[in-house]
């Protein structure tokens, strides 16, 4: 044997048959991560369009528990003119509150001035024009509360109205005269001064806040703080894919109907008689998904019954 065959060392590496086993099993390892990653990102994707269905039913919820619970505070409902106010609309039912801000204490109640006026005739104010304006006192005579399309209520003795400021002006160093749209009705109640006798003692004017859902024709929930002055709402989406919105209003002897009548022959069934709202929501995803609702698209009906403090306590107190 040669010397040189005797030092001779095997070659070093992998054979062909080690290679294509090695890739083999690369191919298979890799073939499975990508497969659970798929399937994880899926589920994943799955997972985020019910979470997002929750979720928008989830906030309805925690918004409007809030909202009606704020309903009469600082004015109580009456047997026409309710805090609380439901009814059909166009594309699904309409939910309205009422209350007194508080910044932190109560908005003032403003008097008529009586220093300026004589008796008017009824259906007149105090201040031109005639039928709409009243002539009222500061509380501050540094800053007035009321501005334009502000919701105030307009107290006249024992009869309440609705009205929406269109336009004020500062006269003297005390009063302000307040102007109204010429809005006879307003969230189906009686608003403005039409056929109203003011009453030199015994009216004045006070800045409401509104709270007002409905859907509109995109499906989306709207939730409006604010007055045009035409009396539509000027609100702010707050939930999409909302399918349907229904309400229902809970009165003191168990009936649940859809809307009070304070005008037939029941007297249990008047806006004072209200001590809960029922809704019912429908909210559902903004798209269909194959691995999701077996490929339908997924909807969530959810209810909710609250019973606003101020009109259990009113109408408490006045049982009384």
């Amino acid at each position: 044997m040669s010397v040189s065959a005797k030092n001779r060392q095997p070659a070093l590496g992998f054979t062909i048959v080690e290679l294509i086993i090695a890739l083999l099993l690369g191919v298979v390892i890799l073939t499975a991560a990508v497969s659970f990653l798929i399937t994880h990102l899926r589920t994943l994707e799955g997972s985020d369009i019910r979470e997002s269905v929750d979720r928008n039913a989830r906030y309805i919820g925690v918004l409007l528990r809030r909202d009606i619970q704020a309903a009469g505070i600082d004015i109580e409902s009456t047997t026409h003119f309710g805090t609380v106010a439901v009814w059909p609309g166009s594309n699904g039912d309409t939910l309205m509150m009422l209350y007194v801000p508080y910044v932190p204490n109560p908005t003032p109640i403003h008097d008529i001035d009586t220093a300026i006026v004589t008796q008017p005739p009824p259906g007149d104010g105090t201040c031109t024009p005639l039928d709409r304006c009243l002539s009222v006192l500061k509380v501050d005579t540094a800053t007035f509360d009321l501005s334009d399309r502000h919701l105030a209520r307009l107290q006249v003795a024992g009869t309440r109205r609705l009205v929406i400021v269109e336009s004020f002006a500062v006269s003297g160093c005390c009063s302000v005269d307040v102007t109204f749209t010429g809005a006879d009705t307003l969230f189906h109640q009686p608003a403005g001064l039409a056929d109203l006798q003011v009453e030199l003692n015994g009216t004045y004017i006070q800045k409401l806040t509104p709270l007002i859902y409905y859907v509109d024709d995109q499906e989306r929930l709207i939730r409006a703080q604010r007055l045009n002055l035409d009396g539509t709402p000027d609100g702010d989406i707050v939930a999409y894919g909302v399918e349907t919105f229904e309400l229902m209003l809970v009165f003191a002897d168990g009936d649940v109907l859809e809307e009070a009548n304070a005008y037939d022959m029941d007297d249990s069934n008047d806006y004072d008689d209200i001590v809960a709202v029922r809704v019912r929501v429908t909210v559902k995803a903004d798209r269909a998904d194959p691995r999701v609702n077996d490929g339908k698209l997924l909807r969530r009906t959810v209810e909710w019954q609250v019973s606003p403090r101020n009109l259990r306590y009113e109408k408490n107190r006045l049982n009384n």
